[in-house]
């Protein structure tokens, strides 16, 4: 009975070759010892049997199965012995040979599940990882730039009472974007798409950009909130890195059922927008939109860059998982 497991097993996992090799060395030992122990040793023929169910494919497994089965009986009618053994002998092979087939199956099958169950987690930590990449790019890449632009401001500035005002903002923005890394840890961040276009066109206009809103939204889930308010972030973060805007157009709008949000500046050029030069940004916007049944598109206008996002109204959302908005 080992010897079959561990012959069908090795087969599993050596060349095809080698098994053939083990199978009929196998064989050998199987009807040679006849010649010496006689009957005796026909309760071998049931390992045999079941390696051959187990390594060869069909048909020729089950070709080999039935050849082996016969070959009791045929032995039994050639030596000198009481003929009506025959039919335990292939009685006795069959059970065996099956048995024996059940184990190694049985072992291949528990296997196989333990490399899914390996692969499935492996797949969990991954997904995992993705998830955490996009919440800290989106959270606080748009932070940072954001801090960046205003530090610059306050640099330039010679009105002490303006300095401070700015100073002040920069230490909300960074106790904001501390609360939401938090957050993240928590897996419980909910943005407010209000709060965000608020933070947007504070940021633009820092940065000497003048913005046009037009906001005719209705009233939003909140993951919905959550897939909006990253795109803006990534949106206008890509404006404050790679622009030389000077006018910034937001646009919130409903139609046919679905929101849709458009940024488009007249300051960026096509070589600085490729997502690929910049980072994953576009490319999370877009796996987002894809969660929740909408689009992204995005690519250059004349003369600066557009990004729209159009989600149903009413999709399935998970409430407070920024990465599944």
């Amino acid at each position: 009975m080992l010897l079959a497991v561990v012959l069908g097993q090795y087969a599993k996992r050596r060349s095809h070759r080698r098994g053939l090799l083990l199978l009929t060395a196998q064989t050998i030992l199987t009807y040679l010892p006849v010649l010496v122990f006689k009957e005796v040793w026909l309760s071998a023929l049931g390992l045999l049997l079941g390696a051959a169910l187990a390594f060869l494919p069909r048909p020729a497994g089950l070709v080999a199965a039935a050849a082996v089965a016969a070959s009791g009986p045929l032995v039994i009618f050639a030596l000198p012995v009481d003929n009506r053994t025959a039919v335990y002998v292939a009685a006795r092979t069959v059970v065996i040979g099956l048995v024996v087939y059940g184990i190694v199956r049985l072992a291949s099958v528990a296997a196989q599940a333990h490399a899914m169950r390996h692969q499935s987690a492996r797949l969990a930590v991954h997904r995992e990882r993705t998830r955490v990449a996009q919440d800290l790019h989106d959270i606080l890449g748009s932070a940072l730039s954001t801090i960046a632009v205003k530090s610059e401001v306050a640099g330039r500035l010679s009105d002490p009472v303006a300095m401070r005002a700015e100073l002040v903002e920069i230490a909300g923005l960074a106790r904001q974007a501390v609360g939401e890394v938090r957050g993240m840890a928590r897996d419980h961040i909910a943005l407010s798409f209000a709060e965000e276009l608020a933070a947007a066109h504070a940021a633009l206009e820092a940065a000497g950009i003048d913005v046009r809103l037009r906001d005719c939204r209705p009233a939003l889930p909140a993951g919905l909130e959550n897939c909006l308010g990253a795109a803006l972030r990534e949106g206008v973060t890509n404006i404050l890195r790679h622009s030389a805007a000077r006018l910034c157009t937001l646009e919130v709008t409903e139609a046919e059922g679905a929101v849709k949000l458009s940024i488009e500046n007249d300051g960026v050029s096509v070589t600085n927008n490729l997502d690929e030069r910049h980072g994953s940004g576009l490319s999370n916007l877009a796996i987002r939109a894809a969660t929740l049944g909408g689009v992204l598109t995005y690519g250059p206008t004349a003369p600066g860059f557009r990004i729209a996002i159009s989600v149903p109204v009413h999709a399935p959302v998970k409430q407070h998982r920024l990465s599944a908005a």
